[in-house]
């Protein structure tokens, strides 16, 4: 069985938004590699990169992995992004504090879209 590692935010981390990005089995070195990209292209600025999720959890139907951001780099890290994600789909959304429209009305998709379980947040 998956352990999430306990891997936390920095204190006072100023997290406003998230990106998941997601994998499969087949895409999991692209991952793996775009993931190191990252840490290395946002070294330094308040970016929070998180550790591959190799299994599903909450609303998301695919293993991923997180980036959070606050919202003065939402253009630095979603045009990141954009040009990075190659075939992978990416979910760009705000952290309000409700779920469910933070991953629906507030959502937006990069490559194909994928169903959430949204039941999660009722």
């Amino acid at each position: 069985m998956y352990k999430l590692n306990s891997q936390l935010l920095p204190p006072n981390f100023p997290r406003e938004f998230d990106a998941h990005i997601y994998f499969d089995e087949d895409s999991t070195e692209y991952a793996a590699d775009l993931r190191s990209n990252a840490i290395a292209h946002f070294s330094g600025k308040n970016v929070f990169i998180g550790e591959l999720i190799p299994v599903l959890v909450g609303p998301h139907p695919k293993p991923m992995f997180e980036i959070n951001f606050p919202a003065e780099l939402f253009s630095e890290v979603v045009l990141w992004l954009l040009e990075e994600h190659d075939d992978l789909s990416v979910l760009v959304h705000k952290l309000s504090g409700d779920d469910l429209k933070d991953h629906t009305d507030m959502a937006m998709w990069m490559g194909k879209q994928l169903l959430l379980d949204i039941s999660r947040f009722k």
